[in-house]
């Protein structure tokens, strides 16, 4: 059973881009359930409703379902599937799909749920048959998907199917992935340098107990080639991250509306409509933010850094509330997982309390990691004929066609580190971190069995340029 959601649709961090890759997904699984003898029902409404629907017509008595950490609204539609079925006495049984608990866990112990579900844990095996009957597969037939109409940029979208997903792997580990330590910094290397399992890990055609298994076996092939191991490490460090930030969003759901630190709550922000559709059109008069902003909206793909780059520059330089910007960004995730959204949204708008404030240079970025501007010329047709020491002095130098700044950046974002460090330095904020860090904070582990805590780290005065 799969439900096409109207509240979950229409919501405002959804997107054309999401539906797409779902029904992508869809549809390649619902060929291979076809080839075991069996079918897929597309349910159309709330998901009560749908199951009302079914229990209307089949003798119900469980619910067998993946546990989603998603956002508000998907939590809000668990607890009412869990209450519609307590009513009618069908058993709701939710199978876990990473290390993250349901309901939160203590960081001291994380490392054990990590060692039982991933490690300890094997893939399953793929089922080789599927019975139904002849009535269900003829229900099921009778469901399909509403016209979706798609953008012309579709092409640039990454496949999303559980064949896509074993192809990626398979292609990483065996070729891509050697450069993935040092690769996967630059935009110009990162789109194949990187896994891009993550878009594939966010709608679930594969799950992280797979990745880890499949890495682990590579890395045994290739123990002594250090360029694969030093990758493979990387990797695999990565997905731990993976699931360290979606527990944070699982223990406290509600970060999607209030900041897991309770200090940071009245942040002045300005929230300039104008500034927000300036960086979320990519006409900022900052080359690499713009840029990044017009890749994401056509292929919904940047990597770590650019992405944190450009949530830095609307929070320190735009002076946008990390919630403001949070619904166009989710939009243009073709990997869009509220755990690490929700999570990384908050840590480079420095409202976490502990972390350092990372403020990313748009300049230092383009110099560092896109040199010889291909990056910015790929995505910015006004700056192709421009040379690359004109497109990173560009402030200094305006050039026609192209918007001068909409913002000073350097005053601008060392008001907010003022306001930032301000905030940190209050008894109130001091007296509350503790908790928070014991709460959501990572740990430093030796082995996966005996995790110990990080200390809490002293707040850097320093204005840090990334």
């Amino acid at each position: 059973v799969y439900c096409v959601e109207p509240s979950i649709t229409s919501a405002n961090d959804s997107s054309v881009m999401h539906w797409q890759a779902q029904r992508q997904a869809i549809w390649h699984l619902r060929q291979r359930l076809k080839k075991l003898n069996a079918d897929l029902f597309i349910g159309h409404g709330e998901a009560v409703e749908v199951f009302e629907q079914l229990r209307q017509k089949w003798n119900v008595r469980a619910i067998f379902a993946h546990e989603e950490i998603g956002n508000g609204l998907t939590f809000d539609r668990d607890k009412s599937v869990t209450a519609w079925c307590q009513q009618h006495g069908i058993s709701y049984h939710e199978v876990p799909q990473c290390s993250v608990r349901r309901g939160g866990v203590n960081r001291d112990r994380y490392g054990r749920m990590w060692q039982q579900r991933i490690v300890e844990s094997q893939p399953l095996p793929e089922p080789t048959e599927f019975p139904q009957t002849t009535e269900l597969r003829a229900f099921a037939a009778q469901s399909n998907f509403a016209p979706l109409i798609f953008p012309s940029t579709k092409e640039l979208w990454q496949p999303v199917s559980e064949p896509d997903a074993q192809r990626t792997l398979t292609d990483f580990l065996t070729r891509r992935g050697r450069w993935y330590r040092g690769g996967i910094s630059s935009p110009n290397t990162a789109f194949t340098a990187g896994s891009r399992l993550s878009v594939h890990l966010a709608w679930g055609t594969i799950s992280v107990r797979s990745v880890w298994h499949a890495t682990q076996a590579r890395l045994k092939q290739d123990a002594t080639d250090d360029r694969w191991r030093k990758s493979l490490e990387a990797f695999i460090s990565r997905l731990h991250w993976r699931d360290h930030f979606t527990q944070r969003l699982e223990s406290e759901p509600a970060m999607e509306f209030h900041g897991i630190h309770p200090a940071y709550a009245n942040v002045p922000y300005e929230n300039s409509p104008a500034l927000l559709a300036a960086w979320a059109e990519g006409r900022t008069g900052y080359p690499m933010v713009d840029a990044v902003m017009r890749c994401l909206a056509a292929t919904g793909f940047a990597n770590f850094r650019m992405r944190a780059m450009a949530v830095s520059f609307a929070c320190h330089a735009l002076h946008l509330d990390w919630r403001f910007i949070h619904p166009h960004l989710a939009s243009v995730f073709r990997d869009y997982d509220p755990g690490i959204h929700m999570s990384q949204l908050q840590m480079q708008a420095g409202v976490v309390g502990w972390n350092p404030v990372r403020v990313y240079s748009p300049k230092k970025q383009l110099e560092d990691w896109d040199s010889e501007a291909r990056f910015v010329k790929k995505w910015l047709p006004e700056l192709r004929d421009v040379s690359a020491e004109r497109i990173i002095n560009i402030n200094d130098e305006p050039v026609s066609g192209y918007p001068p700044p909409v913002v000073e950046f350097t005053s601008r974002t060392q008001l907010m580190k003022d306001w930032l460090y301000g905030i940190r330095k209050t008894p109130e904020a001091m007296a509350l971190t503790p908790a928070v860090y014991a709460r959501h904070g990572s740990r430093r582990r030796p082995t996966p069995r005996t995790p110990k805590p990080k200390p809490v780290q002293k707040p850097n005065p320093q204005l840090r340029l990334f």
